[in-house]
């Protein structure tokens, strides 16, 4: 914008941006920070995978327990350390199937039926990864609880 003084033309001051120097030194800040909050937000994602995997197995347990009871049949539940697999054993119906990754693994191969009437092989699966474990036990009656 021009203005005009005393009949000469001045130009105003413009401000055109930032310097090299202010935009290094907030890169450098910004660089400082991510480097402190990179083990924090790494071991919040590793421990949030293995909550969410461990809350998903539960309901996957309870989800074969249903179909069990309303389908009148057995049903499998398999787990290997890389994953389970919810099936029929007599016809091979897959119904659900989860492969873990991240570096989740389960403890043990374990195979678990689950019987028309709501009851299921007694267990208890450990499922871990690098930020630690936790427990899935499955009573007698078919309930499941997340420890």
């Amino acid at each position: 914008m021009m203005t005009k003084l005393n009949g000469w033309r001045q130009k105003l001051p413009a401000v055109l941006g930032f310097s090299t120097v202010e935009m290094m030194i907030v890169i450098c800040i910004v660089g400082i920070l991510a480097v402190i909050s990179a083990p924090a937000m790494y071991r919040y994602i590793t421990s949030n995978r293995l909550e969410s995997d461990t809350d998903g197995m539960a309901a996957d347990l309870h989800y074969a327990r249903s179909i069990a009871i309303s389908n009148g049949k057995i049903l499998r539940f398999a787990a290997t350390p890389a994953g389970y697999t919810v099936f029929n054993p007599v016809t091979n119906q897959v119904f659900r199937t989860k492969n873990f990754d991240h570096g989740l693994t389960l403890a043990l191969t374990q195979n678990i039926d689950f019987y028309p009437w709501g009851m299921a092989d007694a267990t208890v699966f450990t499922i871990s990864n690098s930020s630690g474990a936790h427990q899935i036990n499955l009573l007698p009656t078919g309930i499941v609880e997340v420890q």
